[in-house]
């Protein structure tokens, strides 16, 4: 990317047919992090022309498919098994969406560079905080912006922090590029702090944490003193150590932490909802149901039991807020286990990069990376198709094929 290195070498068709690629890029992930009136129909265009574009570059998008084959596992799971799924079709278009998904994350790391990526993500997200200023509804005197209620607006702003934060801090980006960077990062905290959510808050403190972490202990990556690397692990160990036997002692103070922040130990009740899905899955515990098999509310004497439980009318969109127990309930333990297996893969890939190659980019693909995981335990977005969070975590580790640890510095 020009704005993070200059290469006049690069003939002019190339660099004309290098922004288209980036602009669609964008235009891609201002779609999946937003939804708007008639959206598939950009959506599904760019998706068949990401396809399109798979298969044009199949020399370079072909390899790094078959090496990252554990990201195919659970969209294959969801494709063999959608014909024993409640509702057939639906469980099939899922299954293909979630392969999509997956084309289009490793079409992206063909097209772009690291830091471009981190770039576009800025782009697009920092476009949809500003819209968010001077477009916004409010619910009991919190922002909602262009999203769809508070918490969804806080939650967003997390990545343009994440993104911001990054692109601020990278000394390999132009000076103004970083000032812009770090206005945005102004913009997102703003915006996490009038969505009035807790959850969003200590997240965005918690991302502030991760990134000096993982700058310092990591960020040159071979480079990185071994005495910084050592007094980093002997750091982890003493919180393996200590966290747990304080967390046994502290129940009162969590309590009473989690009340000033409006919380409680029953998560607004997602351990009630939580034991509806327990009961859903052992009606069917090795497929499940199928993607779209269960949220039928029409169909479903135990849907509308848990909408009329949860006040939720009908037209809304539910979930069992646990990416773990959607994943269960739909794509049944077969499809838990292959999701853990392939996280597992994920995160090993994506910190073995950290602290052997460094540098920004390679510290916010996992910072991104660890937020999803925190946030799905509350949340049933991970794995699903045409998330924008989950296309990072796919790039991410995608990103540690393409840029194999054969020497020490990292990917521009």
């Amino acid at each position: 990317m020009s704005i993070a290195v200059n290469n006049p070498t690069v003939p002019i068709e190339h660099q004309a047919s290098h922004a288209v690629e980036k602009a669609l890029v964008v235009l891609w992930f201002v779609v999946t992090f937003t939804v708007f009136k008639n959206d598939e129909l950009i959506l599904y265009a760019l998706a068949f022309y990401f396809f399109y574009a798979f298969v044009r570059q199949r020399d370079e998008t072909i390899p790094l498919l078959f090496k990252c084959w554990p990201l195919l596992l659970l969209p294959l799971w969801a494709l063999v098994s959608s014909g024993f799924g409640v509702v057939p079709q639906v469980a099939m278009r899922t299954a293909v969406q979630m392969i999509l998904t997956l084309q289009i994350s490793i079409l992206i790391v063909v097209w772009l560079r690291p830091r471009e990526i981190i770039l576009t993500v800025l782009a697009a997200t920092g476009i949809c905080g500003v819209l968010s200023v001077f477009i916004t509804s409010y619910h009991d005197g919190a922002m909602t912006g262009i999203f769809a209620h508070k918490n969804m607006l806080g939650a967003k702003m997390l990545m343009l922090w994440t993104a911001a934060l990054c692109v601020a801090l990278d000394r390999w980006i132009r000076l103004w590029v970083r000032l812009v960077a770090a206005g945005m990062s102004i913009l997102a905290f703003a915006l996490i702090l009038a969505s009035h959510s807790a959850t969003a808050l200590v997240l965005a403190l918690a991302i502030v944490g991760m990134i000096s972490t993982f700058a310092f202990f990591a960020g040159r990556g071979r480079l990185t003193p071994v005495s910084r690397f050592a007094f980093g692990l002997i750091l982890f160990g003493i919180a393996g150590l200590t966290i747990p036997a304080i967390a046994s002692e502290a129940g009162s103070f969590v309590d009473s932490a989690l009340g000033s922040l409006g919380k409680s130990r029953t998560l607004t009740g997602r351990t009630d909802l939580w034991a509806y899905a327990e009961d859903v899955i052992r009606e069917r515990p090795w497929i499940g149901h199928g993607a779209g098999g269960f949220w039928r509310y029409e169909e479903s004497d135990l849907v509308r039991e848990i909408f009329a439980e949860f006040h939720k009318n009908p037209n809304q969109h539910f979930s069992f807020h646990n990416s773990f127990y959607e994943i269960t309930v739909h794509f049944g333990l077969i499809g838990l286990a292959l999701t853990l297996f392939t996280l597992v893969w994920i995160y090993l890939g994506q910190f073995k990069q950290l602290l052997l190659r460094g540098g920004l980019p390679f510290v916010f693909f996992p910072t991104i990376a660890v937020v999803e995981l925190i946030r799905s335990f509350v949340e049933s977005s991970l794995m699903k198709p045409f998330q924008i969070a989950n296309v990072l975590i796919f790039i991410g580790v995608i990103l540690t094929v393409k840029y194999p640890l054969t020497r020490g510095q990292s990917g521009r």
